[in-house]
């Protein structure tokens, strides 16, 4: 049969096979943009997670829950974030670029897309233009295999934290 375009249906960066780990996390009182689920978090210089831009090297994880945007820091209402290292994540990419098999290996940065207040899903999606063989905060380990996807636009990937950057290593000038 032929096989149909992906979806385009940002979902963020969500657990894949295995949640490894699963730790709170405070915000700042002051915090904006809210928190979708499957965004991805980096920590501040004061201890707290905040919604992670694409060139953060400090990128810790993805969030599993909604956090309105100034809701109070506290230990009752923490931000719980899938932070193991070796953590898999699922997240579809933007379409910048046409997906494919050869993309495999390389590492991208996430664009940070608006999350959909109706679903409370991440707008945040692997960002297919910034394919680098070696910068980027995320990189790619294979196609989601499900009926419905294939390389191509929109396509679901698998992908892990490149431990290159981050919190695994000192970064550059420090």
């Amino acid at each position: 049969g032929e096989i149909m375009a992906n979806a385009d249906r940002p979902h963020g960066f969500n657990p894949y096979s295995a949640l490894l780990r699963c730790r709170p996390y405070k915000v700042d009182s002051s915090n904006t943009p809210a928190f979708f689920i499957g965004d991805v978090v980096d920590m501040e210089g004061d201890g707290n997670v905040n919604v992670a831009a694409a060139s953060s090297i400090v990128k810790i994880g993805a969030a599993l829950n909604l956090l309105a945007v100034s809701t109070a820091s506290s230990d009752s209402n923490p931000l719980m974030v899938a932070d193991h290292p070796s953590q898999l994540y699922e997240a579809q990419d933007d379409a910048a670029t046409t997906s494919a098999r050869t993309d495999l290996g390389n590492s991208v940065d996430h664009v940070a897309g608006t999350g959909n207040a109706t679903t409370k899903l991440s707008g945040h999606e692997l960002g297919l233009g910034t394919l680098s063989t070696s910068n980027g905060g995320f990189v790619l380990l294979e196609l989601v295999p499900r009926i419905d996807n294939a390389f191509g636009a929109n396509a679901d990937m698998v992908c892990a934290l490149n431990v290159g950057e981050g919190l695994l290593t000192v970064a550059g000038g420090i």
